[in-house]
């Protein structure tokens, strides 16, 4: 059978290709109906990147990456997210995106960055979307049924809309995370209980939870605020299923040290 194409490729790539495409245009228009605007990690992240160092005047590689996303393997997969950061990035998150580091480690971060160089905090929570439309879940790689993501700040929502919330004990290392969220979101818990979409809505709440503790470590840290530029990108992390990319819902992108 003729295949009267002019990129020749054999039949069997060019219809995974076709369907790859369809399946990916289809995952853009249900991530229309719950997200003003959108693109893939890859893009934002390189965009950024190249609009620093266009900026700055340097190369893209004087540019250290830093992210503070979650723990989940969806936000680390090369191919999912495909970051401008040769040299690697350096880990800032912990469940649900947090930057549970603190001071100390963005202490060490400062210490990383390339000399006449800047520095770019890509952060935000994850939320997964399933080609079939589904909120919250996705299939993985390898796996015939689908998962939770972030299936850490379902357990989390869970935990706040409970009565169950106490204060963290400190000996107890394992519960000081989502104990700690779970408190922050608090004062939002009505309002996610009522929401239309839950996860949806405290993912929003996270995020902003997220970008606050940020914006304190940055701002509490006179000698990285007079030695480098440092920018940041936040948003909401979309995950999608198998080998779909990963997507990004833009919320900031700004300068915020003061050189």
């Amino acid at each position: 059978m003729p295949w009267d194409r002019p990129d020749r490729k054999e039949p069997d790539v060019w219809i995974a290709n076709c369907f790859f495409t369809i399946n990916l245009s289809f995952m853009q228009k249900i991530l229309q109906q719950y997200f003003d605007e959108f693109s893939t990690m890859s893009e934002k992240a390189h965009n950024a990147v190249l609009e620093i160092a266009g900026r700055e005047g340097i190369e893209m590689n004087s540019i250290i990456v830093a992210t503070s996303f979650c723990f989940d393997e969806l936000n680390h997969q090369p191919t999912k997210m495909n970051l401008p950061a040769p040299q690697g990035t350096f880990i800032m998150g912990g469940l649900a995106g947090y930057p549970f580091v603190g001071e100390i480690g963005l202490t060490a971060f400062s210490d990383h960055i390339p000399d006449g160089g800047a520095a770019l905090i890509i952060f935000g929570p994850h939320i997964g979307f399933s080609r079939s439309g589904e909120i919250g879940k996705i299939k993985r790689v390898g796996q015939h049924r689908h998962t939770n993501t972030c299936g850490a700040l379902m357990m989390v929502q869970e935990h706040l809309l409970s009565t169950s919330i106490h204060h963290i004990d400190p000996n107890d290392y394992s519960e000081f995370q989502p104990e700690f969220l779970a408190l922050r979101l608090l004062p939002n818990a009505e309002e996610i209980r009522n929401a239309d979409v839950p996860i949806l809505k405290t993912t929003h709440f996270v995020y902003s939870e997220i970008e606050k503790e940020i914006l304190a470590l940055i701002q509490h840290h006179p000698s990285l605020l007079s030695k480098f530029p440092i920018y940041i990108l936040g948003g909401i992390i979309i995950n999608t299923d198998e080998n779909m990319p990963n997507y990004f819902s833009q919320k900031t992108f700004r300068k915020v040290s003061g050189i």
